[in-house]
């Protein structure tokens, strides 16, 4: 039976760091984002919080032995007010400086990797006017840049929206977003060698040609935006595994591993050893891009590599709160970041609880080592979930068996891939240093195909479920409680556990309640329509994120496709649908089957159907009725586009909802006033500016109008002309960029809208 871990006093004084942190940087963004001033109760609540602990520990004598903690803990919430007050100011006067500029005035600085969404490139920058640093700005373009480039432009300054979004920007330490319509110039920075051999590196792998490629780029070298833009990059969120991408402790154990065998065939005396082992792991940190994760994890192993060398022993907790500490001091918006969050609570429970779980795991007879592997996975997924389910909205519940099964194979990965993806710089050894890196790779992707394609891999949780913050209060009982395991209790709740797990497969594959789901599949199409077990799909996006939109939405079979048109980002998903689920019928607008694309025709099993206007399709309560086309067509273009009018009418309940697909407004003026009012409206071709109009929302009058699209589409989609006429007409406005999946739900009073992402 393992011991309870000892909580140490750094602990408190990172609580006190964090929670002074956070309420000044929440109060200084929404000053940025021009909510108003500062709030003087913030500081007066600080200043209670930063005296409280210790007037405690002096008042109440039984808490002596809790003194030193409530000691830090005050030392900690003057200490992050500071830090962070500082912080705010130097934020503020950079937005003041960064107003009223033109970009083209201004120097670009490129400080890491960026995010990749529909061939747009978003990077966080250093903004300099005339040599003096202003602030970090968010700059959006259509190219690749390489750290450490120095570029003008001619684009906007703009300040971020007051959304999740932009608070999300702003807490990071970005405090205006730019985007780019054009280049000036583009001057490659003095990078370090290390950069240098990175970018080359980056080149000889080439991440943008092949899936596998970009898995041996973010394993290796820690750039996993060309993988996260792909479809295989979703299926890594599905099985639980993203955190086998990002460069964390398990990856700088492994290449310690490495190197530390190379060291010891050189006979080297240890102390020396050890030293060139940490520089070498701080090295292959800065390689990496330093993340804080990267970084938090260099600085525990070489805080254990001092410890062990100075012959003390070593605390995993104290060296964790001390790394994190240290990292609040010296950049506080790092507490905001998703990266930081995620390492940080996940070691913390590994090491709280992960020689618990082997244990209990071990007294219900599970083997050491798969015992060893499950209870990792299983804290920190569970110790986690209040940061991933708002993030992400869905839970996996084949985590533990894809990190068993495919986190060894990215161990070997990495372990070759570290020792050969070098050589691949020798232009005639490129092709043979990347074979076992390769053949690794595409095993990997593999099983993670395989894996997230099983029904039920990850659930659907609602972002705002109260029911995430359930398992850490458990966690937190267990911590004091601390019971001795029993294998016939346990063996009764792993019983009730896997009846439980069932129930959601048997509920949203029978009984799932009537809604309409626009699905976040990027710059496409695609809205899941269901009720107890009738499933039905209009527009199949644009590739294989479709399934793993459905896959989060619980779906595990589909009775009939609806495709409005055969533009691609309305059909382009629909081969990966037809091979992971059975589908029953395909429809598509009279005469449109005969220019359907060959990878929609003749699968087995499904049937193939053509609707015409006037035509109605009961799908369980809801019935879709053809409002548009009128006539016979190809299907090629957006005037050819299904439109369906779905209506809901069981047990008092009602909605109308107009899917209109990318018809614009030339076709939508010949069957408004036939529709009339209705309650929602799906915005025709991802709400671009001749999708709606005043007139047209005075007829339609919707109380909620949603757009599909992509973050960063070069089309400018949703554009300012839709957004303002829909606020104009009085009704909500949103969006699959911001929301994520949006559900609409029927109710006796009108409807509810639930969102991925809140």
């Amino acid at each position: 039976m393992p011991p309870r871990p000892l909580i140490p006093w750094l602990a408190a004084l990172f609580a006190g760091l964090a929670g002074a942190s956070a309420l000044v940087l929440n109060a200084a963004a929404d000053v940025l984002l021009g909510e108003g001033s500062w709030d003087i109760g913030t500081f007066w609540f600080i200043s209670v919080f930063a005296v409280t602990p210790t007037a405690f520990g002096k008042a109440c004598p039984w808490a002596a032995r809790w003194k030193r903690g409530l000691y830090a803990a005050s030392f900690g919430v003057v200490a992050g007010a500071l830090v962070s007050a500082l912080w705010s100011a130097g934020a503020l006067h950079a937005s003041r400086a960064l107003d009223g500029r033109a970009a083209s005035s201004l120097e670009f600085v490129v400080q890491g990797d960026p995010s990749i969404n529909e061939e747009t490139y978003s990077y966080t920058c250093d903004a300099y006017a005339k040599g003096e640093r202003l602030g970090a700005v968010r700059l959006s373009c259509d190219r690749s840049l390489d750290v450490g480039c120095r570029v003008r432009v001619i684009g906007r300054i703009l300040p971020f929206s007051n959304d999740s979004y932009g608070r999300s920007r702003v807490l990071r330490g970005e405090v205006r977003k730019v985007k780019a319509v054009r280049f000036v110039s583009i001057q490659e920075g003095s990078p370090s060698l290390l950069l240098r051999f990175r970018s080359a590196l980056l080149v000889a792998v080439d991440p943008v040609a092949d899936p596998a490629r970009a898995l041996i780029a973010g394993v290796v070298c820690g750039r996993s935006s060309e993988l996260r833009a792909q479809p295989a990059g979703d299926w890594f969120s599905v099985t639980g595994t993203a955190h086998l991408i990002a460069v964390s402790g398990s990856h700088l154990a492994i290449v310690g591993f490495v190197l530390e065998t190379a060291l010891q065939k050189t006979r080297c005396p240890r102390g020396l050893q050890r030293a060139m082992l940490a520089a070498a792991l701080v090295s292959y940190t800065a390689f990496t891009g330093a993340s804080p994760s990267a970084v938090r994890a260099c600085c525990m192993v070489f805080a254990t590599l001092v410890v062990n060398g100075a012959g003390r022993r070593r605390h995993g907790l104290s060296a964790l709160f001390m790394t994190m500490s240290i990292f609040v001091l010296l950049r506080p918006t790092v507490l905001f970041e998703m990266g930081f969050q995620l390492s940080c609570v996940s070691v913390f429970a590994i090491l709280c609880f992960c020689p618990y779980a082997t244990f209990a795991l071990g007294e219900l007879g599970v083997p050491s080592g798969v015992a060893g592997m499950l209870s990792v996975t299983l804290c920190s997924q569970l110790a986690t979930l209040p940061i991933t389910i708002p993030a992400f909205g869905t839970f996996s519940l084949i985590a533990p068996l894809a990190n068993a099964l495919i986190g060894p194979v990215v161990s070997v990965l990495l372990a070759v891939s570290v020792v050969l993806a070098p050589v691949s710089l020798v232009p005639l050894l490129r092709p043979w240093a990347l074979l076992v890196p390769m053949i690794a790779a595409r095993c990997v992707l593999f099983f993670e195909q395989l894996l997230a394609a099983i029904p039920g891999a990850s659930v659907s949780v609602p972002p705002d479920s109260i029911g995430v913050f359930l398992v850490p209060m458990a966690l937190a009982i267990l911590l004091v409680w601390w019971p001795r395991p029993r294998a016939r209790p346990m063996a009764a709740g792993v019983t009730c556990l896997v009846f439980l797990a069932a129930l959601p497969y048997v509920y949203w594959d029978r009984f799932a309640p009537s809604s309409v789901t626009v699905l976040d599949v990027g710059q496409a199409d695609a809205i899941l329509i269901r009720q107890g077990s009738t499933v039905v799909l209009v527009d199949s996006g644009l590739d294989e994120r479709v399934v793993t939109a459905l896959v989060r939405n619980n779906v595990h079979h589909i009775d009939a496709v609806f495709v409005t048109h055969w533009d691609e980002d309305h059909w382009g998903g629909l081969p990966a649908v037809l091979e992971q689920f059975s589908v029953g019928t395909i429809a598509v607008a009279a005469d449109a089957l005969d220019d359907a694309p060959a990878q929609v025709l003749n699968h087995p099993g499904v049937s193939y159907r053509q609707v015409r206007r006037g035509d109605t399709v009961d799908i369980g309560a809801f019935r879709a009725q053809v409002m548009w086309p009128f006539d016979s067509v190809d299907g090629e273009g957006n005037e050819d586009s299904l439109v369906l009018l779905l209506t809901f009418a069981q047990e008092g309940k009602r909605l109308r909802m107009l899917l209109t697909g990318d018809a614009e407004l030339d076709q939508e003026r010949e069957f408004v006033q036939e529709v009339g009012d209705i309650d929602v409206l799906k915005l025709g071709h991802h709400g671009s500016k001749v999708s709606v109009d005043g007139e047209l929302l005075g007829v339609l009058r919707p109380e909620l109008s949603i757009a599909s699209a992509g973050e960063g589409n070069r089309y400018g989609h949703p554009s300012d002309e839709c957004v303002d006429a829909v606020r104009a007409a009085g009704g909500g406005f949103a969006c699959t960029i911001e929301q994520g999946d949006i559900t609409i739900t029927p109710t006796a009073k009108g409807f509810t809208m639930r969102c991925q992402r809140s």
